[in-house]
């Protein structure tokens, strides 16, 4: 028996679908006022002040709200409605542009309410940010997910490239005011779409998620995920070393280039142009590479373009080292968003996404204050000259990590498994110890153990406190050994979400380790706390938040 052909899918399927098709584009028009008020925020600050830490702190500003609430946004974009969440920090970021707006247009902008305008449209949008990319997979089939993702990428950087080049036209010809204002209109596009949009949120019977379980499922999740952890490090190996470009591009440009504001934006177009060209070479390399030598060749893509603008400052080269950068950009970005859809399940996919962000804008944010103080002492072109070689002595290092989403896709939908047992426990009771008992051959012993690992960092990454095996030391006469699996949910409500998350991959590791015990599923047993007097406040705040 012959095995089907593979279903052969083209890069602009997911258009197939109106709602994707109309979210892009809104989401693209945004994008480019984003890029527009991007170039009038550095272009002032630059003439505002000529120190390259105080216009690398634009960058900063901007993305230090997504160190410090990437993982809130994704815990808050998995227990409300999405579709309100986006339309209120889309009017939330409006206003703020409008007020910019106004503000530069009254000629009482410095570099303080700058850098404290671009913090303020930062919250606005690590708040929007988990929950767009989680709203994905709602907006088309699955088999068009990668493509999807891609598709978002290159609208992304479509906007990157056209952006700027309207951004410096717009404070060349009108003011920055007016890029401000640009912008706080270009919200409107996405708001108009997201209010047309009648989703309908997922019905549960379950108890619903309060923000502090949520964070700490989040968090845990990350912590025992190892296959998420490699993503993790990646991108921040990566975006350390990269986001160099984005806080040094506008004193590199303005104040040693000396261009004026239509050549700036058209040299921060490049970017977005090489991230477009990079969308079309991307599908390709994935059917003849794997995703480790892609990421290899990306990253050193980006080390010779930092490298170029470090020792070839002139204007030709430094936008040709630009578009080479913009395709690395294009290349690692896409390849780790594609492997947080493929590999994380929709239960905490906007967590996820949350954690990442967290992760990214930590190293665009710290990372444009160290080398803007580096700049800063011993100038641009030594910063650029350090962060390439620091990308490349670091690629031995990060090329040991290895991203697996793409081998094996996953089966991530939700496992129909029978109801819990009926219990008296109250869903808000707790914490809740789970036992379950089984009788393993003697033989079969080894086996067991080396599959109930898998299964303690299963029960460990979705949300368990704690998690141990124990071992009955003496054997029964039929030769079999006893074990006891036990562990530890915050609430009874909580526990019966875990059953709930699981996929249907995470019930084939079960059913692995189920299967070396006589009868198959161990029998369960649900006990509540009643007096715990023993642990101290900070070993419960500790066990609450991280667990084992």
């Amino acid at each position: 028996m012959t095995e089907p052909a593979p279903v052969r899918t083209s890069l602009l399927d997911p258009l197939k679908s109106r709602l994707f098709m109309m979210v892009w584009i809104a989401n693209m028009a945004s994008n480019v006022g984003t890029q527009v008020q991007s170039v009038g925020e550095k272009w002032q600050m630059a003439h505002i002040t000529s120190s390259p830490l105080m216009v690398a702190l634009i960058e900063t500003g901007t993305t230090l709200p997504v160190l410090l609430l990437g993982l809130t946004a994704g815990a808050v974009a998995d227990i409300v409605d999405r579709r309100r969440l986006l339309i209120t920090t889309q009017v939330f970021m409006l206003g703020c542009a409008a007020a910019l707006s106004g503000l530069t247009f009254l000629h009482h902008v410095t570099p303080m309410v700058l850098l404290s305008m671009s913090f303020m449209i930062g919250i606005g949008s690590a708040l929007s940010m988990p929950a767009f990319q989680a709203i994905v997979p709602e907006l088309m089939d699955r088999k068009h997910l990668a493509g999807g993702v891609a598709l978002n990428s290159a609208g992304f950087n479509v906007s990157r490239a056209v952006g700027p080049a309207v951004g410096g036209l717009v404070v060349g010809l009108l003011g920055a005011g007016w890029a401000f204002a640009l912008n706080a209109v270009s919200f409107l596009a996405v708001v108009t779409v997201l209010v047309s949009w009648e989703r309908r949120p997922p019905v549960s019977s379950l108890p619903g998620e309060r923000f502090l379980g949520a964070l700490k499922v989040g968090f845990r999740y990350a912590r025992h995920s190892r296959p998420f952890q490699v993503i993790l490090l990646r991108a921040l190996g990566y975006s350390w070393f990269a986001g160099v470009i984005f806080s040094l591009l506008p004193t590199l440009a303005i104040l040693h280039l000396k261009l004026s504001s239509q050549a700036f934006g058209a040299l921060m177009g490049c970017i977005g142009a090489g991230a477009v060209a990079g969308v079309f070479l991307l599908g390709p390399l994935r059917a003849r590479f794997t995703t480790n030598q892609i990421l290899a060749a990306f990253s050193l893509l980006a080390a010779v373009s930092q490298a170029v603008m470090a020792f070839v400052p002139h204007t030709p080269s430094v936008a040709l080292a630009l578009f080479l950068a913009g395709m690395g950009w294009l290349g690692i970005l896409s390849t780790v968003n594609t492997a947080i859809q493929l590999s994380v399940p929709p239960w905490v996919k906007a967590r996820a996404f949350g954690t990442y962000h967290t992760v990214w804008g930590g190293a665009m944010a710290l990372g444009a204050v160290f080398w803007g103080s580096v700049a800063q002492h011993w100038g641009v072109r030594a910063a650029l000259g350090l962060s390439a070689l620091g990308m490349a002595a670091s690629l031995p290092f990060l090329h040991r990590l290895r991203i697996t989403a793409f081998d094996a896709e996953l089966d991530l939908s939700p496992h129909r498994d029978a109801p819990h047992a009926p219990t008296a426990i109250p869903d808000e009771a707790g914490p809740i110890l789970v036992q379950m008992q089984y009788e393993v051959p003697q033989e079969a012993r080894a086996a067991f153990l080396e599959s109930m690992e898998a299964v303690r960092r299963l029960r460990l990454r979705d949300g368990a406190m704690r998690w141990a095996l124990f071992e009955e030391p003496d054997q029964p006469l039929d030769g079999a050994v006893r074990f006891l699996e036990t562990y530890l949910s915050s609430t009874m409500g909580e526990h019966l979400r875990q059953h709930h998350r699981a996929t249907a991959h995470d019930r084939s590791v079960l059913a692995a380790a189920y299967a070396h015990a006589r009868g198959g599923r161990p029998e369960t047993r649900h006990l509540v706390v009643v007096e715990d007097h023993d642990s101290s406040l900070l070993q419960k705040i500790w066990q609450g938040w991280v667990g084992e």
